[in-house]
């Protein structure tokens, strides 16, 4: 009796403390106490779980092959911001986002260390008897930094190259192929500017063409074989 008495007190404690914390919850927070816990209570729901268990059937499976070549004292953060920003992309409610690195050392083993340059039929072949529709494969390339001075100011300009290759694994053909390059410029009149700001905000307009490019060239749909046409 002593223990169901403390329960229901610890329980009653537990909610009220949830309560006030919602309460205290700004208005326009990004993402509110209250929006969280109605994300638990949702995808804790049965029916919730037995929906998405089916919608997963029909989902697509796109494999990510990152490589982070920038050779920076900050990878960490860039591979935060470029994964970050594919998990938005290719998102559970469209995707099953498989981690690729397995299928990178696959090709490493056979000799291919950049997957940039590597032929779209090794890559299709890494994924041979595997059930995957898509891969989708982003190196992030050394950074190019360069110095500006002037009178007044001292600042960094810094240059990001990111190939993008998207491959349809069934039909073994492109869906996309090719890289950007942004450069990205701060100064100041008052001491130095760091590489990692500067880096950062060349990522980030990066970021922005890959999702136009994903959402327009990644199919929401599992891949189909299609037969060739024939002469």
């Amino acid at each position: 009796m002593v223990k169901k008495v403390i329960l229901y007190l610890l329980t009653m404690i537990f909610a009220l403390s949830t309560a006030t914390a919602l309460a205290a919850e700004p208005a326009d927070a990004p993402v509110s106490m209250r929006e969280r816990m109605e994300k638990i209570r949702v995808e804790s729901d049965p029916v919730y779980q037995a929906e998405k268990a089916k919608r997963m059937e029909n989902m697509p499976k796109v494999a990510v092959l990152y490589v982070n070549n920038a050779e920076t004292t900050y990878n960490d953060e860039v591979d935060g911001v470029v994964l970050g920003n594919l998990e938005k992309c290719i998102n559970d409610d469209k995707y099953i986002y498989i981690n690729g690195e397995p299928y990178i050392e696959k090709l490493n083993k056979v000799g291919i260390v950049d997957i940039t340059t590597a032929e779209r039929a090794d890559i299709v072949d890494a994924f041979e008897g595997e059930d995957v529709d898509y891969v989708v494969f982003i190196e992030v390339q050394p950074f190019i930094a360069r110095d500006k001075v002037t009178f007044f100011t001292v600042g960094k300009d810094i240059t990001t190259t990111v190939p993008l290759k998207i491959i349809d694994l069934v039909n073994g053909k492109y869906l996309y192929n090719g890289k950007f390059t942004e450069k990205a410029s701060d100064s100041t009149m008052i001491g130095g500017i760091g590489n990692k700001s500067v880096a950062m905000k060349a990522l980030n307009k990066i970021n922005e063409q890959i999702t136009s490019v994903l959402t327009v060239r990644l199919p929401e749909e599992k891949s189909v074989a299609v037969a060739a046409d024939k002469k």
